[in-house]
């Protein structure tokens, strides 16, 4: 009796050791494998914010040349002033909020937006949640050591780990070089399809820093690092260009579904009031304990 309980109690622990040894493999590669995205995201995004910089001077310097080219002409008689347009342009689906300005952002409130929910204390929570809903539901001709086991688990939760923080610093790099500003602004309208057109398009522009409409593209930036991080350590037949084109599909419309839940998130809270159970906060601004 003594030497089974030995043995079992050996078993266990080389058990324990061996899915700690797993984790923590997959984890220093995963961190190794986020700075080189991050390296990555950052001279992409610098090399996208130069063009733009570029073709703005282009475009300026020759608005100024064909004023100084015009002759000079008599001056014409005074008019009734025309009545002045909105310079904030009109983009389907996107209510009028969209272009009431924000507080600007500096570094430190985009690095907290985005980077700091991805390696956070609640983050392991949900980390642990996703790489539990995968194991329960692995895709098709996954092999044995990623879908059965202990260390199986502590595979598919350091890739939960690895995608989440990949896409975090993707979208910081890019809202950070190009000077986007992140922040939801929830519609204005009370018609169903029409908040949720809102929500959907916000996945696809944003606004920057300055307050003009712009292309989201630290969604797309981070949609494809959460993507494409994985072709580093997933087995084979799942480290191709089709796998993480899906997986950065993903990603994407799981920044839309975010979206979509910050758009009717006073709906979600009163639900939650009525069967007593505490409001909270949509994400991404929950993770860091944020108000809006």
């Amino acid at each position: 009796m003594t030497q089974t309980g030995s043995s079992l109690t050996k078993f266990y622990r080389n058990r324990f050791h061996g899915v700690g040894l797993t984790l923590f493999l997959v984890l220093q590669k995963a961190l190794l494998i986020l700075f080189g995205v991050l390296l990555a995201s950052m001279f992409i995004a610098l090399s996208a914010g130069s063009a733009m910089q570029a073709h703005g001077q282009v475009t300026m310097a020759s608005a100024s040349s064909s004023v100084s080219e015009q002759p000079d002409l008599p001056d014409a008689p005074s008019a009734s002033p025309a009545p002045q347009q909105s310079s904030q342009s009109s983009i389907p689906f996107l209510s009028q909020r969209y272009n009431r300005p924000l507080q600007p952002m500096d570094l430190g409130d985009k690095f907290k937006y985005f980077v700091e929910p991805a390696f956070g204390p609640r983050s392991f929570v949900t980390n642990a949640f996703g790489a539990g809903i995968r194991m329960a539901n692995p895709p098709n001709h996954y092999p044995h050591e990623w879908h059965a086991g202990a260390g199986a688990y502590g595979r598919l939760y350091g890739d939960s780990f690895a995608r989440t923080g990949a896409e975090s610093i993707g979208r910081f790099s890019a809202a950070a070089l190009l000077r986007e500003d992140p922040r939801y602004r929830r519609s204005e309208s009370t018609f169903v399809p029409a908040r949720l057109g809102h929500a959907l398009a916000f996945t696809f522009v944003d606004r920057t820093d300055g307050g003009h409409p712009t292309v989201a593209i630290s969604n797309f930036t981070g949609a494809a690092a959460s993507g494409f991080i994985g072709n580093a350590y997933l087995p084979a037949g799942f480290d191709n260009l089709t796998h993480a084109g899906q997986r950065s599909t993903i990603a994407f419309g799981g920044i839309a579904a975010q979206n979509v839940m910050q758009e009717f998130s006073p709906e979600i809270g009163r639900a939650l009031r009525k069967i007593h159970l505490p409001h909270i906060p949509t994400p991404p601004v929950w993770w860091t304990g944020d108000k809006q």
